[in-house]
């Protein structure tokens, strides 16, 4: 089952993540996005280190320059995303769907793909 969020939802889960991330986990949240149908969302250069992502639909998302590093991507549709630069370090892509991504210039290291 998949969840849909507005514009402004997703522009607050992201704004509460970052916060989140730049206090060290003393203010905002972490970001839950699990199972979050973000098919074609412009998500170009943002924080979603260590954001849950589980089972999320990125179909064709735009993720160009984002920090997914420490991510949990598991179970993912990636298919079609634009990863150009993205940071995806120590990221967990287990069983994720990367049919047809752009991973040009993407940090994989670490990354679990299996």
């Amino acid at each position: 089952m998949s969840n849909t969020h507005t514009a402004a939802e997703l522009a607050a889960i992201l704004a509460g993540h970052k916060l989140w991330s730049l206090s060290v986990g003393m203010a905002g949240s972490l970001a839950n996005l699990r199972d979050a149908d973000l098919s074609g969302a412009y998500l170009a250069g943002a924080n979603l280190r260590r954001a849950d992502l589980r089972g999320a639909y990125l179909s064709r998302a735009d993720l160009t320059g984002a920090d997914l590093s420490l991510a949990n991507l598991r179970g993912a549709d990636l298919s079609r995303a634009d990863l150009t630069g993205a940071n995806l370090r120590h990221a967990d892509l287990s069983h994720a769907n990367l049919t047809g991504a752009n991973l040009t210039g993407a940090n994989l290291t670490g990354a679990t793909t299996t």
